[in-house]
């Protein structure tokens, strides 16, 4: 991921690994940027840092609970917390949550996008004295997902004439038993020992999953595959870091740290290659005929390493001005190995010379690649704050970020070429160099806040995932591109019962260079010989050019000890493409949503109790999407969640 996601110091760069991060929160950083001094090499575009909730030294406990009214969602969490002994303090934190799924499948007649999940943490405080403090945590999560939100809205040459659903809706006709099975677990130990010199910290980590997925790659009644796929990960980090007090002349922080993590996956599918719908006369005609029957077996394995060392130092010159410099050195080692065969149904035999020319002609071929890379950044920070009155700070900073290397676990082929597997087997690491410019303002006596922040970020050997046309997602370097913009967010207490929140950015997104990107079909200068398109000028996907949201907050008391809240906030997203080849079927409008909150809660908030709306003009806006798999033509999106509205409540002892 490009922004990096951190819990209590732990770098949890895979999705399945965040799973429990956000449960029992006692706070979360918000970091935009590149935050490579301090969080890392992985952190290039932002960093989100959750803090969990630890124990204190007093007895509380927590139930808290979520039921939706018209998506059927459920939530249940507990948390219970206290002194075991005079320096030892324990919290216990359980949720449990299920969500029925939103995406009718009229195919095997249910809701997909539905899921089961339990997850649970322990965590330990000791405090033997008043210079050491060690926090000890244990997590883990079951997640059983039923379905997904993908469905066919343009149709393809096997849907054109089949009668099923291709309308943007919340209906799908996939016709495999879809689910995602996740095994997640974390533990993480961190100690911080306090000295008059500052403060030494250790943070160990061991992190990892253990996924089972079965995906439908055309999305589409037809049986043209069904992937079944395992994938385990496991990740191993230390970290020492030394901080020096904070308000001397010179205050800094410095470190070391290593990190392993090991991945490997196999994915098995038949494959089904059929012929397709035609038309003659004006009357379409299904012709279904399978020609070629074939099971693939793709195995990835990767091992990397990496080591790093950093220093931050800021000199405060007065108390109106501070610089700040750092700097970060990472060294990386990884290896790779990709095994794809496929064999002649329901053996071990390879296939057939004429069924291997056929699925050549599908970028599908048998290969093993193998590879090793070291590569080595030095990412540097320069900052400056400037205090022009006691509610004016102004700052300008230069960083430069980066995000690792590594080796393409999905590809379908070893050719060498444009679209051959060989060729982007390997991709390298992705480096940005940012700029920015802003101001932190305090306004109206304090009443009010304002930030303004402009922004430049080149990006070299930018890393994209590349549909490759029939069942798998490419990662490659696509070339040189500029992001631009101005971010303007603020809150303005107008009343003791009245807060108004805003925010709106404008976004300029150019590639510079892209020469290979991916063509969606009919794309206008394709390259004939490569059948790729030049993206040089062209946008990305997910790049809307305006976002903005206004929020508004009334708080009364409607006695000495019950408060009532009500909120409700707009939420603004420009048009933009929801697919990297810019396909116009995925071009998505711009949207408008609001959401409403009503919230009864006593002053000390020992309960409380709300009712609760999203997207309540019930928008159907896609997610993300693209061409359809094993099928020619088709365009495919997921859709985001309609409109819900559910009570939450609580009471804390």
């Amino acid at each position: 991921m490009s922004v990096g996601f951190f819990a209590d110091g732990i770098h949890l760069g895979r999705a399945q690994q965040t799973r429990a991060a956000f449960m029992d929160v006692e706070r979360v950083e918000v970091l935009r940027g590149p935050q490579s001094i301090l969080f890392g090499k992985n952190a290039i575009a932002g960093a989100i840092n959750l803090v969990s909730a630890r124990p204190g030294e007093e007895f509380e406990a927590m139930v808290s609970g979520i039921y939706g009214i018209e998506l059927d969602n459920r939530e249940l969490n507990t948390m219970v917390s206290g002194p075991l002994t005079e320096t030892l303090g324990g919290r216990l934190a359980l949720r449990y949550r299920e969500d029925e799924g939103y995406v009718y499948n009229s195919e095997i007649d249910r809701d997909d996008g539905g899921s089961e999940e339990v997850s649970g943490r322990l965590t330990l405080r000791w405090t033997p004295n008043d210079t050491l403090v060690a926090n000890v945590k244990l997590e883990k999560t079951e997640l059983e997902q039923r379905g997904r939100t993908l469905q066919i809205t343009h149709p393809s040459a096997l849907t054109g004439c089949s009668g099923e659903n291709t309308r943007r809706d919340y209906v799908r006709t996939s016709n495999e038993d879809e689910r995602v099975k996740l095994d997640n677990y974390n533990a993480t130990v961190n100690v911080d020992l306090h000295t008059e010199a500052g403060t030494l910290t250790s943070v160990s980590g061991y992190t990892g999953f253990e996924n089972d997925e079965v995906f439908d790659p055309d999305s589409s009644s037809f049986n043209t595959s069904v992937f079944d796929g395992v994938e385990e990960f496991r990740q191993l980090s230390q970290e020492f870091r030394f901080a020096s007090p904070g308000g001397e002349f010179i205050d800094y922080i410095g470190g070391v740290f290593y990190q392993k993590n090991t991945v490997s996956s196999d994915v098995k599918a038949p494959l089904n290659v059929r012929t397709a719908a035609i038309e003659d006369t004006g009357v379409c005609l299904l012709n279904t005929l399978q020609l070629v029957a074939a099971d693939l077996d793709r195995q990835f394995h990767m091992d990397a390493q990496a080591w790093s060392a950093f220093a931050q130092l800021t000199v405060n010159f007065n108390e109106a001005w501070r610089s700040t410099v750092g700097l970060r050195y990472v060294a990386e080692e990884k290896q790779g190995e990709r095994i794809f065969n496929l064999y002649e149904r329901n053996t071990q035999i390879p296939v057939n010379p004429a069924t291997s020319l056929l699925l050549s002609q599908l970028n599908v071929g048998a290969h093993e690649l193998r590879g090793e890379r070291d590569s080595d950044v030095l990412l540097p920070l320069v900052n400056t704050q400037w205090d022009v009155s006691d509610n004016v700070m102004l700052y300008l900073s230069y960083t430069r970020g980066a995000k690792s290397g590594g080796y393409d676990a999905q590809g379908n082929n070893g050719d060498s070429g444009a679209n051959g597997g060989a060729t982007h087997f390997e991709f390298d690491d992705e480096i940005a160099n940012a700029w920015e410019a802003g101001a932190k303002m305090r306004l109206l006596d304090g009443a009010a806040d304002l930030n303004v922040a402009v922004y430049r970020v080149e990006y070299d050997d930018m890393q994209v995932s590349v549909f490759d046309g029939v069942a798998g997602f490419s990662v490659t370097n696509a070339g040189q591109s500029l992001t631009q913009g101005v971010e303007v967010d603020g809150r303005w207490l107008l009343s003791d019962w009245m807060m108004l929140t805003a925010s709106a950015a404008y976004l300029d997104f150019e590639w510079l260079r892209y020469e290979q990107g991916p063509c969606y079909p009919g794309a206008p200068h394709e390259d004939p010989n490569t059948g790729t398109c030049d993206f040089a000028g062209k946008v990305n996907q997910q790049t809307p050019r305006w976002t903005g949201s206004l929020s508004a907050i009334f708080t009364w008391s409607i006695s000495t000890t019950v408060m009532v809240q009500a909120a409700a906030d707009i939420n603004f997203r420009d048009e933009h493409y929801i697919s990297g080849d810019l396909d116009p079927r995925g071009l998505e409008d711009a949207v408008t949503k609001y959401n409403a909150r009503l919230r009864v809660f006593d002053r000390a908030e020992r309960w409380w109790l709300s009712l609760v709306g999203k997207n309540l003009s019930d928008e159907l806006v896609m997610g993300f999407g693209g061409g359809t798999g094993l099928d020619v033509g088709g365009y495919r999106a997921s859709a985001e969640p309609p409109r819900s509205v559910y009570v939450e409540g609580g009471i804390r002892f």
